[in-house]
């Protein structure tokens, strides 16, 4: 071993460490309250003979105890009406979904909707779980942020060292979190919802140490609240469930989300679905799911409904299905060029979409009447499809209209033929035989004689 320098070496590299342990070991421990109090210890030991405690939820398997839940989705998705009826539901002591809720009073935070919208919502979840209004009083608190700047719970600078070498804090608490907490602990709030991260937080989402001193200072609130947080926030463009850095996704113990289902080619079949998902769960099940549905201004499942009801709304969740199985197979022929008729010809339109795998094997009469509803809503009418050069001719056929004109030209124009610019508007496009404005069944599954709520704008995080 002498003759190998590096065997040599690596002996004395091992001589010294074990001299250096050995005189760590040996060295007296001085240890200053302060830094039991920068760095509390536990004793195992001490929980020998103590009753190991349950674990709490504030909605069973979904919210636990003492911690912060992120609760994600796109815009429209119910975010908003979500978190003030699982508000309504824990403040009462009454089950969510089906799903058991220990009744604690709770606040709802809004920074979107204002105390008249917070009103209109809470009548109609109010009227769904046939409780009075005046049995909230003193539970469930309500607080509406709408239209006012400076609402962020926390702002961030860059850490400083002072002369005696103590680190400034990364997050700084605002008066508006001191108050929130102050309100929050007085009222008793065990169940706080904040809607949301986008007006609460007002750090760099794609900082991860910015994101995990926020989602502490929750943890923190949820702690001292002896209860509870929901944060709602949306997610980003690239089809995540969640924006930003992924500290926001391991910085919580329980992220849920929200979302109207879509089929394979993107469409809502049923745009009043609603299911919500375990997406990242550390003391549950991960991927669970409770599928309820939009009605009459609140959320509800199937089972709660009565039986007519519950065929009308499956009887409009197909015909909203069928709906987009036309407009799919119709995408797909305008796509190739072939364009199909609304008459009776070798191109009618249910016949050829019969024979198309888009159709799912649905039939020729299904399809009939999926075009139908489709004109009597507006969403297609005759119109120049493509042109044929080598017959020097204009090919007319059905057409999806988007955003009120054919092939979604802008401000319901009424586009000319492609390399005919000189032809009149009026001859690029025919009007469909059937009249529109006639009432009939929805596009998407709504429930009877109403009207698909959007509960909150759009906003990009």
């Amino acid at each position: 071993m002498d003759n190998d320098p590096i065997a040599f070496r690596s002996y004395e590299r091992l001589a010294s460490e074990h001299t250096w342990r050995a005189a760590i070991d040996n060295a007296a421990p001085h240890v200053d309250p302060a830094d039991l109090k920068q760095m509390p210890l536990l004793d195992p030991g001490a929980w020998q003979d103590q009753e190991t405690p349950d674990r709490r939820w504030l909605l069973d398997g979904w919210i636990p105890h003492n911690q912060a839940t992120y609760l994600t989705g796109p815009g429209s998705a119910g975010k908003s009406l979500l978190a003030q009826q699982l508000c309504t539901c824990i403040a009462l002591g009454l089950p969510f979904m089906g799903i058991p809720t220990e009744q604690k009073p709770t606040l709802y935070l809004s920074c979107e909707d204002d105390q008249d919208e917070l009103h209109r919502r809470q009548k109609a979840i109010c009227a769904h779980l046939a409780a009075p209004l005046s049995a909230l009083s003193g539970k469930l608190n309500l607080v509406s942020l709408a239209g006012q700047i400076g609402a962020e719970l926390a702002t961030f600078e860059q850490p400083q060292r002072d002369e005696t070498g103590t680190v400034s804090p990364l997050i700084r608490p605002t008066p508006r979190f001191r108050a929130l907490e102050r309100v929050a602990i007085a009222h008793g709030a065990a169940f706080i919802a904040l809607d949301n991260v986008a007006h609460l937080f007002a750090g760099n989402e794609n900082i991860r140490v910015e994101v995990a001193a926020f989602m502490s200072l929750m943890n923190r609130l949820a702690m001292r609240a002896n209860g509870a947080v929901l944060l709602l926030g949306h997610p980003n463009k690239a089809g995540d469930s969640f924006s930003g850095s992924t500290a926001w996704e391991n910085q919580v113990r329980s992220r849920i989300f929200l979302e109207t289902p879509k089929d394979e080619n993107g469409h809502a079949a049923d745009p009043d679905l609603r299911v919500l998902s375990r997406q990242k769960a550390n003391y549950a099940r991960n991927g669970e799911t409770i599928a309820f549905r939009w009605h009459q201004w609140a959320f509800v499942q199937d089972g709660d409904l009565p039986e007519d009801q519950q065929a009308a709304i499956a009887e409009n969740a197909r015909a909203s299905s069928d709906n987009a199985i036309f407009l799919a197979c119709l995408a797909e022929r305008n796509k190739q060029r072939r364009p199909v008729s609304e008459m009776p010809s070798p191109n009618y339109a249910p016949t050829q979409f019969a024979k198309m795998a888009e159709s799912k094997n649905i039939g020729k009469a299904r399809l009939e009447a999926a075009m139908d509803r489709l004109f009597r809503l507006g969403r297609i009418e005759r119109a120049f499809v493509c042109r044929d050069e080598n017959k020097r001719r204009d090919n007319h056929g059905l057409v999806e209209v988007q955003n009120g004109a054919p092939n979604g030209a802008p401000n319901g124009a009424q586009t000319l033929a492609p390399n005919r610019p000189n032809l009149p508007a009026q001859t690029a496009r025919n009007i469909h035989l059937i009249p529109k404005g006639i009432f009939g069944a929805a596009t998407e599954a709504a429930a009877p004689d109403e009207v698909i709520w959007d509960d909150e704008p759009e906003h990009d995080q």
